[in-house]
């Protein structure tokens, strides 16, 4: 089913006292339509906000929102539906009871969105309000940072001009196992995907730096199980086949790891 109540996309549709405690406007970086995507994905919240959000189960979702479910006794849930194409409106409850109602706008603003959230809350005393709403919206500043970095790498992911060149030199061994010891990053890019060189036990390797499910980083994760983990929705993989390992229905797969070749010295990477 949809949203649970027939009237869900209506204000205070469960008649309560609500009280508007504060409200938060700012403008992200990252065009609407990326803004849209990541207000319908749901499975980034335990994952991307992993100090926020601990349990999250998916109950249902669909075009018109999700609902998740917030503990392991499924008792508590969260509600996000769909008004229009530029409004939503987020909804918590506790043991069936609701305990919040937090009504998003977003806008364009050429290559950029605007944010105007407005929070609420069932019976809350005047005395209360001050403090209420500087913790909801000092949390909401948090959620909108981590929001707001994923949307924007997934954007210059999805525009961005790559190198289609099936070999590139990457420099000397020797320099190269310098670097990395001394805690450089190096990446580079092969037949238009990208990778991050490694050294494991004094031997070079390189593993692709972007998740295949929604171009996530893997950039600097730590590979000593043979597996890397991609922060925004916890995908992981077996580095030696590139298979998804979690979760277990994935179809995705990691971008070939590219040979490396010693030449006279000089490492070359092919494809």
């Amino acid at each position: 089913m949809p949203s649970s109540q027939n009237n869900a996309q209506a204000f205070n549709p469960n008649s309560l006292n609500l009280v508007r405690v504060a409200s938060y406007k700012r403008l992200i970086e990252a065009p609407l339509i990326r803004a849209w995507e990541n207000v319908l994905d749901w499975a980034h919240l335990s994952h991307l906000h992993a100090t926020t959000f601990g349990h999250i189960a998916l109950d249902e979702a669909g075009p018109w929102g999700w609902r998740t479910w917030s503990n392991v006794s499924r008792t508590d849930y969260i509600e996000l539906c769909v008004v229009d194409d530029a409004r939503y409106v987020a909804r918590s409850y506790e043991r069936g009871q609701q305990v919040s109602e937090i009504w998003t706008t977003l806008g364009p603003e050429g290559e950029r969105t605007r944010v105007d959230v407005e929070f609420y809350f069932p019976d809350i005393d005047d005395s209360a309000i001050e403090m209420l709403g500087d913790a909801i919206v000092g949390l909401y500043t948090q959620l909108w940072d981590e929001d707001e970095d994923m949307m924007c790498q997934r954007h210059v992911r999805l525009t961005e001009r790559r190198n289609d060149a099936s070999e590139i030199e990457l420099g000397s061994e020797t320099a190269l196992l310098q670097r990395l010891q001394a805690g450089a990053s190096i990446h580079f890019q092969l037949a238009r995907c990208e990778y991050q060189l490694r050294a494991v036990n004094g031997t070079l390797m390189a593993h692709s730096s972007i998740c295949p499910h929604l171009l996530g980083p893997l950039t600097d994760v730590d590979i000593s199980s043979g597996t890397v983990r991609c922060p925004w929705h916890g995908y992981e993989f077996d580095l030696a086949s590139g298979e998804c390992l979690v979760p277990a229905q994935a179809q995705c797969k990691l971008a070939p790891a590219p040979t490396l070749v010693n030449v006279e010295g000089s490492i070359i990477a092919r494809r």
